[in-house]
């Protein structure tokens, strides 16, 4: 089979799946990596030696009007053949183009479209990042992945203020999964302002309940706003949507629940609830940051606590823990007034000095 063949085959395909409204198998066909997009570029590669056939059509397109579909389904292949090549720059350009032409389609999709949007959408993400560093040796300032920002958050748009009367056929189905992508991009780009405002915007629309969506969304949107609730200091807040993650997230997702965890557990020993042992010995990465802290307060040891923080700090400062692991000294406090309260059987007045020979001793 000749290339040119091939190529119509799969927009043919394309087509197919469109007005079949198969938005399943559709996700499954148009990422740039899937075995599917592989199969038909090795198909056109071994009819000509080349990709050239992608090209030429582009040409013939051109010069007859074309439904926007065809046009999107050959935008997709091109961004797959330059990806393969290592031309992230070329690549990124074809898939932005396929992901416009996608918005330009979407009004006229009900929910079934949306699978294919988060694929879509994670895949100019990423070839994004790879443009940007592709680019970093020749221009510094390369920020492709700002421009595919927003242009996802489009899509994200074009989910949470859908207009479908029939909730059940709605794309608000997939607005947190987009909000989900666009966090990761966000916090990329350590737009946090952006991320308040996507909070902000999806609590004053029309939306179900979030806990009418997947599970899986639920967990990674409340994890992101518990990190933002976290570095805004919103202890309580933050407490409430990472101990909901860490429930709730798949019980073999090791690194995720250890992601949750370096910002969890400073939040529970401020309140006095210091990590067990068998939490430090199935995730040795929050042993190695907070289980000598947790000795230290547990024994009131202030002067310890003092110098394990000081130990720790560029460490807990990178992860953003540090302000949380400093307000955890108030319990170790506590604990050391509370040993004195106890050497002193409990009595209902005790010496100043007393306090003072314990800290001293601290």
């Amino acid at each position: 089979m000749s290339g040119p063949e091939r190529l119509s085959m799969a927009i043919h395909k394309f087509k197919i799946l469109k007005s079949a409204k198969n938005g399943k198998e559709l996700a499954q066909v148009i990422p740039i990596d899937s075995v599917y997009t592989e199969r038909v570029l090795d198909d056109i590669w071994n009819g000509k030696g080349s990709w050239d056939v992608l090209y030429e059509e582009t040409i013939t397109k051109k010069q007859k009007k074309v439904q926007l579909w065809e046009e999107m389904t050959l935008l997709h292949f091109q961004a797959a053949a330059m990806y393969r090549q290592g031309d992230f720059m070329a690549s990124y350009k074809h898939q932005l183009d396929m992901y416009n032409v996608y918005l330009r389609e979407l009004p006229n999709m009900s929910r079934w479209g949306v699978p294919a949007l988060f694929a879509i959408s994670n895949d100019l993400s990423h070839i994004a990042r790879c443009a940007d560093q592709q680019q970093s040796a020749t221009d510094p300032h390369a920020r492709k992945i700002e421009e595919a920002t927003r242009t996802i958050s489009q899509g994200f748009s074009l989910c949470m203020t859908d207009r479908e009367v029939l909730l059940s056929k709605s794309r608000k189905w997939g607005t947190y999964h987009m909000a989900n992508i666009l966090f990761r991009l966000y916090l990329r780009l350590k737009a946090y302002n952006l991320c308040t405002s996507m909070i902000q915007a999806i609590k004053t629309s029309e939306l179900p309940a979030l806990d009418r969506f997947p599970m899986g969304d639920q967990v990674t949107f409340r994890f992101h706003r518990g990190m933002l609730a976290f570095r805004g200091e919103k202890y309580a807040l933050a407490k409430d949507d990472l101990l909901f993650a860490l429930e709730h997230c798949h019980r073999n997702a090791f690194r995720n629940k250890t992601r949750i965890l370096i910002h969890l557990a400073p939040i529970m020993m401020m309140e006095g609830m210091l990590p067990q042992s068998r939490l430090f010995r199935r995730y040795p990465p929050i042993k190695a940051l907070y289980a000598d802290l947790a000795k230290a307060v547990r024994s009131g040891n202030i002067g310890q606590f003092d110098l394990l923080l000081q130990a720790k700090e560029q460490k807990l400062a990178a992860l953003g823990t540090y302000t949380a692991a400093e307000q955890v000294r108030k319990v170790a406090v506590r604990q050391l007034l509370y040993k004195v309260y106890r050497l002193e059987n409990k009595a209902s007045r005790i010496s100043f000095v007393k306090f003072q020979a314990a800290f001293a001793a601290a």
